[in-house]
Parts: C-alpha cells; sequence; structure tokens
C-alpha cells in the first residue's frame, strides 16, 4: 500500500534515465565558459514488477543489461543562458532464452537545447528552465528499435539549486528537477519526472550524495518490455548513492550505485556509473 501510494504522489507531482548531470543542473555555467561530461553507466534487471507492482521472478538464464556511455556538452552563451547537448551510445544484451542473446549497439537519443537562468538569490541559489529537442540518431522500424523510442520529442525542465539553508547544513548543496517530455507518435509516450539530490563534502576533496528519482511514462501501450530504452508504460523509483573526488578546479569524478526497490510494468534494475566532470 505504501509503494502504491508513493507511486501515486509522484504521478500527481523524469533518466538520464537518469542524469547523469544533476550535479550541476540548474546552475548557470557561465559566460564563454564550457562543461564537459562523460559519462559510463551499468544497467542490469532479470526480474520485473506487474502492473500491480508486485515482483515476477524471470525465467532461469534471462536478463537484460546494458552499457551507455554518454558524452554531455554544456556552453555558457551568455551569464543566464547555456546550450546544452547529450549524445549517447548504448551497448545492449538481452537474453530471451538460455543461450539465445540479442545483441543491439548504436547511437541512442540526442538531446539538445538551451537552459535559462530565470532568477538567482544572492548568487546562492538559482531557479532556471531547460528546454530541449530530442532527435533519434539510429534508424527504426515504424517507431520499433531497441535502442530507442524511435520518435521525435521535446523535453521541458523546471531546475532549482543551490547551497543548502544554514539551518539544515554549513555546507552542501541540492538540486532539485520537474521534467515534463513527450515524443510525437501516435502511441507517445508522455514523461514525467522528479529528480532530488542532496550533496555534502566529507573532506575538502570528497563527497557523498543522494539522488532520488521518481519517473512515469504514460502510453496507450501497456506492453511490457524488459529493455528500459524502449518501454512506453511503466513507472519507477530509483536512490542512488555517489561518492566524489575533486581533483582539481576544473576536474572532478564521481562513482554511484543504484537500486530500484519498487516500480509498475518495469524491471527490477540495479547499476551504476561513473562519470568525469571537467570544466573548461
Amino acid at each position: 500500500m505504501k509503494k502504491r501510494l508513493t507511486i501515486n504522489l509522484f504521478i500527481c507531482l523524469f533518466f538520464v534515465l537518469m542524469s547523469s548531470l544533476k550535479t550541476f543542473a540548474g546552475f548557470p555555467i557561465g559566460k564563454y565558459r564550457n562543461v564537459v561530461v562523460p559519462t559510463f553507466a551499468y544497467y542490469h534487471q532479470k526480474d520485473r514488477f506487474d502492473d500491480k507492482d508486485n515482483v515476477i521472478k524471470g525465467a532461469p538464464g534471462t536478463g537484460f543489461t546494458s552499457y551507455s556511455a554518454s558524452l554531455y556538452i554544456g556552453y555558457g552563451l551568455s551569464r543566464r543562458l547555456d546550450l546544452i547537448a547529450t549524445i549517447p551510445y548504448l551497448y545492449q544484451q538481452n537474453t530471451i532464452a538460455p543461450g539465445n542473446t540479442l545483441v543491439d549497439a548504436g547511437l541512442g537519443d540526442m538531446t539538445i537545447g538551451v537552459s535559462y537562468n530565470l532568477v538567482n538569490f544572492n548568487y546562492i541559489r538559482f531557479l532556471s528552465i531547460g528546454v530541449s529537442g530530442i532527435v533519434p540518431l539510429y534508424k527504426s522500424n515504424n517507431g520499433i528499435s531497441p535502442l530507442g523510442l524511435g520518435t521525435y520529442g521535446t523535453e521541458v525542465k523546471l531546475m532549482y539549486c543551490g547551497n543548502l539553508p544554514k539551518d539544515v547544513a554549513d555546507k552542501g548543496y541540492f538540486n532539485m528537477e520537474f521534467a515534463y517530455r513527450k515524443y510525437y507518435s501516435n502511441q507517445g509516450p508522455d514523461q514525467i519526472s522528479f529528480t532530488g539530490t542532496v550533496g555534502y563534502p566529507i573532506t575538502k576533496h570528497n563527497q557523498l550524495s543522494l539522488d532520488i528519482l521518481l519517473f512515469r511514462s504514460f502510453s496507450s501501450n501497456k506492453a511490457f518490455n524488459n529493455n528500459i530504452f524502449a518501454a512506453h508504460d511503466y513507472s519507477f523509483f530509483k536512490p542512488q548513492l555517489n561518492f566524489g573526488h575533486t581533483f582539481t578546479r576544473r576536474f572532478s569524478m564521481f562513482v554511484g550505485g543504484f537500486y530500484v526497490p519498487f516500480g509498475v510494468n518495469t524491471g527490477v534494475g540495479y547499476g551504476g556509473s561513473v562519470l568525469a566532470v571537467i570544466k573548461l
């Protein structure tokens, strides 16, 4: 009952998949400055959640595994306006029966757009909005592809971030994002997500952060698809714990792990990510 309530609260409130850029989303990059973030991520699932949040055990020897790499580039056009783009590459192994594995690899859905800082609160906290287009970089057959949904789309994202309030902690930062994503096909889907991040320095150069992702995808296509990149109608909750180290003012690295404790019509997934943040 509690699990269903949490899902419903989220629905009333996206994922990257799961954005690997949550640490800097919403923070203005700065005029003529650049941020480059290469990311490697791993995802695996064997069991799945049905449409009532019950766990269905996968058949022995079956499962879905994805290895993905992505490159995020952000460029400051002005103090408030940034140009942003993300290009992913996917390598997937879908084992539908023992000894029968389908392998797919290639570029995924590119997102490209702009982020604009609406308000800054004494340069301590920032409220920004982002608008992006979604462009599939692969071929699809009538909108069907294991590398994505095979259709163009748009995303609008509202971001609020900055230093933690002093009455909460004397150090640290937070980031909150609410996103709406629409794909232009007769099956959609329409997707909404909420991401919350809290980070806290444990030493001068090291930090811990916790990400919470609530995600819902709406579509007339209710069929289960263990390939999270090509699924249509599903929802999930994903917490991720990260450790970050700052080598210099311009170079940092983060490593994290996640697990999907509950969801609807999606996989019981787990995995992790490694990313570098390079400021130019």
